[in-house]
């Protein structure tokens, strides 16, 4: 019964991972190909923010729906960062500050490790997906945290935005994976 539940929420958590990949995709060719540099990167950065929201909320669903206490924890520690990053975008958009910035590569840092160890609780065939995603996001924490400071923070928006494509992409191809 509960297995059965579980599998009919993940199908609806693949709308979300769905979304994500997607509206990532559109952050991508938006920053490549518009011809307003300042104003794609302010508008960049808003639709960063609401994606940011959504890969926080597609984690703490599959929290909601983990079998085991350790893989829900793991989720639960993967969102917060998601939700720090929304605020810290809200708070300083261009990365200007020195202490946010290293905030925000931190979280991700941590978003990544918790990832990873989801990865390793997980029940399911496509588990290992989780491994690309978590190492992935680490990657950017590290880009955003020995980068510092910018000259131009298009790059970093660029990388935030890679690394909820993968989250999103890599959410789906683990989903589709089933239970095993």
């Amino acid at each position: 019964m509960a297995r059965a539940a579980s599998r009919q929420s993940d199908y609806a958590n693949l709308f979300w991972a769905a979304g994500l990949g997607i509206g990532a995709s559109a952050v991508f060719l938006f920053l490549q190909f518009s011809p307003r540099p300042f104003l794609t990167t302010i508008a960049a950065i808003l639709w960063l923010v609401a994606l940011m929201g959504v890969a926080a909320l597609v984690q703490l669903r599959q929290a909601r729906v983990s079998l085991r206490r350790s893989e829900r924890i793991a989720w639960r520690m993967a969102s917060v960062p998601y939700l720090l990053a929304v605020a810290i975008l809200i708070a300083d958009p261009l990365l200007g500050r020195a202490g946010l910035a290293y905030a925000l590569a931190g979280g991700l840092g941590v978003a990544g490790g918790a990832r990873v160890i989801a990865a390793f609780e997980t029940r399911r065939r496509g588990g290992g997906w989780l491994y690309i995603s978590g190492a992935m996001t680490m990657a950017v924490a590290i880009v955003i945290g020995f980068g510092w400071p910018f000259a131009v923070v298009a790059p970093v928006i660029a990388a935030l935005a890679l690394d909820l494509l993968v989250l999103g992409i890599i959410f789906i191809l683990s989903l589709a994976g089933g239970r095993s």
